[in-house]
């Protein structure tokens, strides 16, 4: 039975193998019980001695990826499980002294407990090229190709980009010839709205060409930008306002002015301008409209969005007195409304000097008896009693086309009851 097994021609592979095998271990083991082996890809490791690096302020631009053979001695039982990570290459830089390109010599340490020992080398140097990384701020500029226009009622406003600078990074000499950037776009057709156009970022020198540069080593902060061609629409809105402090009753139609301006020449987008029918200047105060000055002048500010393209600073009005007077009246109808509960008040002039503006024939028909002044305590809080200085209303009560100027005020003595 022995004796078939053998005839057997895989069973004889097989035991051979296992022999072959076992003579192998035993002669590597015990009759040569060390070696050498090649250990492939370990990367040299520039950046360990960065603190050298940074005292000159350099960094490793070019070679610093680098990857070598290292060659170690040692037992193979120990050997054999030695990887690119067990072991530190790194070149020696004393010879740096500034931006350049350098031969390095390369050297390997053992950086575990694992016992080999280093014997060489492969390549057993490293070009590396050092230089400075630095920023540097440069204008945006932009290029526009193509043919465009925009509708005879809208204007284009001054083109610029978005952003208006760039931060570019690199070794210092190779940014040296770079000047500028530049971001160019194509447009075509009619425009009615701002353009928002988007393009590349490309980095030129001094005389607008491109520059060819690795990418790998200049970097930009940004790689697109934007061309903004602000186009808003125009248009001419009629000026309005209103009136404040007049007669109850009073019939402001029969009022004649004329205005420096009748409406105004506005620019901005057409969602913003369409929400406007007019431009509302605000309020004529009447008090303030007499003999002497018949004027009122207002201020141009305009609701946001909006700009102003007339060369105005304001709007006039101009009230046409002709045939108007300007009386004064000794009025002793004072009527003190909203007195607080448990309080007595009680006017201490028995007359104020009221002037009125208005036609002559209104102003000869009218006597004190026809005109009020309304003292309203309900617009001063009263806690306690003492005197109080009031402002007071001039009020026509027949609703006689005339108005009172200037300001009138009451001081009242408020008593408890």
């Amino acid at each position: 039975m022995n004796m078939k097994i053998f005839k057997d021609k895989r069973i004889v592979f097989a035991i051979s193998l296992v022999v072959s095998f076992v003579f192998w271990l035993t002669v590597s083991l015990v009759l040569r019980p060390s070696g050498e082996i090649v250990v492939s890809g370990v990367g040299v490791n520039v950046n360990v001695q960065s603190g050298l690096l940074a005292e000159l302020g350099l960094s490793a631009i070019e070679g610093s990826e680098s990857t070598v053979d290292v060659v170690i001695s040692g037992s193979r039982s120990v050997i054999g499980g030695v990887s690119a990570e067990d072991i530190s290459v790194t070149p020696s830089l004393s010879g740096v002294t500034g931006a350049g390109v350098y031969e390095l010599e390369l050297r390997a340490i053992n950086n575990t407990s694992k016992d080999f020992e280093i014997v060489g080398v492969n390549p057993s140097s490293v070009t590396v090229k050092f230089d400075k990384y630095v920023d540097k701020t440069v204008e945006l500029k932009y290029e526009i190709s193509g043919e465009y226009n925009i509708p005879d009622e809208y204007v284009q406003e001054e083109i610029y980009t978005d952003p208006r600078h760039i931060v570019i990074t690199g070794p210092e000499k190779d940014i040296e010839g770079i000047a500028g950037a530049l971001v160019s776009v194509e447009l075509s057709g009619e425009y009615s709205e701002t353009i928002e156009a988007l393009g590349e970022v490309i980095l030129v020198d001094e005389d607008g060409n491109p520059v060819d540069y690795n990418r790998n080593e200049i970097s930009t902060d940004i790689n697109f930008a934007k061309v903004i061609i602000p186009i808003h629409r125009t248009a001419r809105l009629p000026i309005s306002f209103g009136f404040i402090n007049i007669p109850e009753n009073f019939d402001v139609s029969n009022l004649s002015y004329t205005l420096s301006v009748t409406d105004i020449l506005v620019e901005g987008q057409s969602n913003i301008i369409e929400k406007y029918s007019d431009i509302f200047l605000g309020y004529v105060d009447m008090r303030n409209i007499t003999m002497e000055n018949p004027v009122a002048s207002f201020d141009i500010e305009l609701p946001e969005g909006l700009s102003l393209q007339d060369h105005l600073d304001e709007v006039n009005i101009f009230f046409d007195l002709e045939g108007y007077a300007e009386t004064t009246f000794n009025v002793s109808q004072i009527n003190i409304i909203n007195v607080p509960q448990g309080y007595k008040v009680t006017s201490n002039a028995s007359k104020v000097a009221v002037t009125l503006v208005g036609p002559e024939e209104v102003l000869n028909e009218l006597s004190n008896k026809d005109i009020v002044v309304q003292v309203d305590l309900s617009t001063r809080e009263i806690t306690q009693t003492g005197q109080y200085r009031i402002y007071a209303e001039v009020m026509l009560p027949g609703g006689q086309n005339a108005w009172a100027t200037g300001l009138y005020s009451v001081t009242v003595t408020v008593k408890e009851q």
